[in-house]
């Protein structure tokens, strides 16, 4: 048997094996609160399913399991296998899960909005995981444990609040990447998110799309 799971994450969050919708930072369901700052990448979402008997048996986009005759993605299993593989191992043995998620992040040079450069070299970063369980782990927790490791941007604490938002728009928040912002943060046992877009990454989206597809991406 598996230890108890970390205090920190035992949210109220399902279980994950889906990475869940951020909402988007406007209109009247906007919230404010005590968030952890991190760099919104601009790539694929995938997921990679541990467990101690089979160890990485499982990888998928968002909504379908991956495997390698997928034209675009299939690079990132190699890449998974030869970066992370083992030290995300490591500390998912140190702590006794009994399955984790990791959820990360492939993205290159010129990737945007999800399609990327053909031959382009490739980045794979952490930016969320999910002990079985417990849901996705709190901001603090997921720093403690796995901020030695190379993870989304963090960009310190901030009240998430309309104007920190505009400056994310605007680019005026040090650090920011290129698409924005996601804020995570713990309101009581409840962990909460939103996401802010730069208006330059808006800009370029719609340069690239048609104008109903760029607005289903912008809106997303």
């Amino acid at each position: 048997m598996g230890a108890a799971p970390d205090p920190g994450h035992n949210m109220k969050v399902p279980a994950v094996k889906q990475y869940p919708s951020i909402p988007r930072a406007s209109g009247s369901a906007f919230r404010s609160f005590e968030a952890y700052l991190f760099g919104k990448l601009d790539g694929s979402s995938l997921r990679f399913e541990w467990n101690p008997k089979t160890g990485w048996s499982k990888a998928g986009s968002r909504r379908r399991l991956l495997d390698e005759s997928d034209p675009i993605l299939a690079p990132a299993l190699a890449l998974f296998q030869t970066t992370w593989d083992e030290p995300l191992a490591r500390i998912a043995r140190d702590k006794h899960y009994v399955r984790l998620t990791a959820f990360l992040e492939l993205y290159g040079p010129h990737s945007l909005a999800g399609q990327h450069l053909a031959g382009e070299p490739k980045t794979l970063t952490l930016f969320d995981v999910a002990p079985f369980g417990g849901g996705l782990l709190g901001p603090a927790e997921f720093l403690r444990i796995f901020g030695a490791l190379p993870i989304a941007p963090y960009l310190g604490q901030a009240t998430w609040t309309r104007e920190l938002v505009e400056r994310i728009r605007t680019g005026q928040l040090p650090g920011a990447t290129f698409e924005g912002v996601v804020g995570k943060g713990l309101v009581g046992r409840e962990l909460v998110m939103a996401k802010a877009k730069s208006q330059a990454w808006i800009e370029a989206v719609r340069a690239r799309y048609a104008p109903g597809e760029a607005q289903r991406i912008i809106e997303s």
